[in-house]
């Protein structure tokens, strides 16, 4: 599932059939989900790339909880947090109920550019530098040159009360985040609204995040059945 159907995400499909002409990875077919019929991407349908005309939040919320784990996502780079979105619409399904926090506090991880987003979210990125959108994150940083003693994704994971929908490269350039990973998220958190952990600890953070660059929210979840 391909998340915008700009340009540079018509070259993220070209990118996947290009990996699996090489062998790197295998996929029955490419879903590619934008508002605007006639975006760049829709010159690519064909017998396995569909076309959902449709808003992100609306289609994620009536298809994403029913896709296979194995599936991926491949999530647009400026795109505001959706998967927040969409487990808030999940949730509420499960007899639980997800709110953003409206005042930010200290975010789990601070890497050296924080920037708060209109939503109330926190843009979060170790890069001080602008950097190529198909970036594979290296070992060795193509701006620095040196290695790269960071991984966003994984600080996030570790912080206290912090939850994260990891984003990494696949294959050619595609970073994806894995279903599996999502669900992995939504299961936890039921089960710990279950335990009553999330409710003592107070606010949690959600957060979506590839090595490098990430967007994260604080949010009260609550159990409502």
């Amino acid at each position: 599932m391909v998340i915008g159907g700009p340009e540079i995400h018509a070259g993220y499909v070209r990118r996947l059939f290009k990996a699996e002409e090489a062998g790197k990875i295998t996929f029955g077919r490419i879903v590619v989900i934008d508002r605007d019929a006639s975006c760049p991407a829709a010159s690519l349908v064909g017998d396995r790339v569909r076309l959902e005309a449709a808003s992100w939040n609306d289609w994620l919320g009536q298809n994403l909880s029913r896709c296979d784990p194995s599936d991926h996502v491949v999530p647009y780079h400026w795109a505001p947090h959706v998967l927040l979105d969409w487990l808030a619409s999940d949730l509420s399904a499960r007899g639980a109920s997800l709110a953003r926090v409206t005042e930010l506090t200290e975010p789990p991880v601070r890497p050296p550019v924080l920037r708060e987003t209109k939503a109330g979210d926190v843009a979060l990125s170790y890069a001080e530098w602008l950097c190529p959108p198909a970036c594979i994150e290296p070992a060795l940083c193509p701006h620095t040159r040196g290695p790269k003693a960071w991984s966003l994704a994984t600080q996030l994971a570790k912080a206290p009360a912090s939850f994260v929908f990891p984003c990494m490269h696949l294959a050619y350039g595609v970073a994806t985040i894995p279903l599996s990973a999502i669900f992995d998220v939504r299961d936890r958190l039921v089960a710990a609204l279950g335990r009553g952990d999330i409710e003592s600890d107070g606010p949690v953070w959600i957060g979506s995040a590839s090595h490098c660059h990430g967007l994260a929210a604080r949010v009260i979840l609550k159990a409502t059945a």
